[in-house]
């Protein structure tokens, strides 16, 4: 979620405001990508909208979006309205995450009015962001939303997994000239230093192996209700088969997806999703673990699905294997082993309920599990 800059100058003529069409998507694109912003593909915008299974389910005039127009019919403003289904102590919550907010800096002085159209919407319990940039965090505070109260979303943790592709791009990003000279010794001294400092990860004696599936089946139906049954006090957001389907669907048909599964006797005990999230600019390949999953109270599976996930990303030519957040109890082993972490510039997971009540049981971290499958951070 972005805003664009803060420069801006003053608005000559204001622009007009009205519902998002989907015919908009290529002036929305253009808009988006003049400001820095990662765009998604046509189709992907189109499945994330038209397939959304949520929205079979509350009000047929869900509004896609809002738009700022100018007089000349471009769109100088935009900002998308996602629906996304919680569950909490027994009910269902009808969230949104609000994807892509950029203005034009002409326009900056009426930028609110999308944030007034998201906010006092219809058929909404829940407001769930987590891609607010430094920029947004003030118009975001403005209209109610506050912190998620569990974890350290300022923080990224990672494995290096391809040496001299990320010794490249890190030297791009710093603007380092004829970096090329330079990649060879710096990825050979970042294996000199994983050689001394990388903690290995520990042994996992179940399940026998992780296994990588193509597709969510009808197991993972069984899994989210047993999820639901282990953890009732706990605000979720929805991971049945249709969801996950969605949510994932323009990554898998690009094999941009990978998801990982753990079993027990033969029953799906554990899952890990990861999904690709370059940086173009520096020409870095990024696998980032979006969500990891687990009914197997006794153990914690996760290492070995990292083990696994840095196994495939060297193999694949990845250069990097990322996670977002820290100190989360469920993803410990990620603080415990990841041998880099980077800071973000700012805070970007915010929620607000309209529910008093809802609002008061969610300051509390306990009923919160977080993380990067919350909100648009992977779609």
């Amino acid at each position: 979620m972005n805003n664009g800059s803060k420069a801006s100058t003053h608005l000559k003529v204001s622009p007009t405001l009205r519902p998002m069409r989907l015919d908009d998507y290529p002036k929305i694109e253009r808009l988006e990508a003049s400001h820095g912003l990662l765009t998604l593909r046509a189709d992907h915008w189109r499945d994330l909208i038209l397939t959304n299974p949520v929205r079979q389910k509350i009000a047929t005039d869900w509004p896609l979006g809002w738009v700022l127009e100018d007089g000349a019919g471009r769109i100088v403003g935009t900002l998308t309205n996602v629906p996304t289904l919680y569950t909490f102590q027994g009910q269902d919550l009808v969230s949104t995450t609000g994807r892509g907010w950029v203005v034009d800096p002409e326009y900056r002085g009426v930028a609110l009015w999308l944030m007034e159209e998201y906010f006092f919407q219809d058929h909404v319990d829940l407001f769930i962001n987590t891609t607010v940039n430094a920029l947004a965090v003030d118009a975001f505070c403005t209209f109610g939303s506050a912190r998620v109260p569990l974890g350290d979303w300022e923080t990224a943790s990672y494995w290096v997994t391809g040496y001299l592709g990320f010794a490249a791009s890190a030297l791009r990003i710093k603007g380092v000239r004829r970096n090329g000279l330079l990649a060879a010794p710096l990825a050979t001294a970042l294996r000199v230093k994983e050689v001394f400092t990388n903690a290995r990860f520990p042994a996992v004696s179940s399940p026998s192996s992780i296994d990588r599936v193509d597709d969510f089946g009808q197991e993972f139906d069984e899994f989210w209700r047993e999820l639901v049954q282990q953890n009732p006090d706990k605000l979720l957001a929805v991971r049945d088969a249709a969801t996950l389907r969605w949510h994932f669907a323009g990554a898998l048909r690009d094999r941009h997806a990978w998801i990982l599964t753990a079993r027990k006797n033969g029953l799906l005990r554990a899952y890990c999703m990861l999904k690709r999230q370059d940086h173009p600019p520096s020409g870095l390949v990024r696998m980032r673990l979006v969500d990891y999953q687990n009914l197997d109270s006794d153990q914690d599976l996760l290492p070995a699905f990292l083990r696994e996930a840095v196994r495939r990303c060297a193999a694949e030519g990845i250069h990097v294997l990322e996670y977002l957040g820290g100190g989360l109890p469920k993803t410990a082993a990620i603080d415990r082993h990841a041998p880099y972490r980077r800071k973000l510039q700012a805070w970007p997971f915010y929620y607000k309920a309209v529910d008093p009540k809802v609002e008061a049981a969610l300051q509390k971290p306990e009923v919160w599990d977080p993380s990067a499958f919350d909100g648009d951070t992977s779609l």
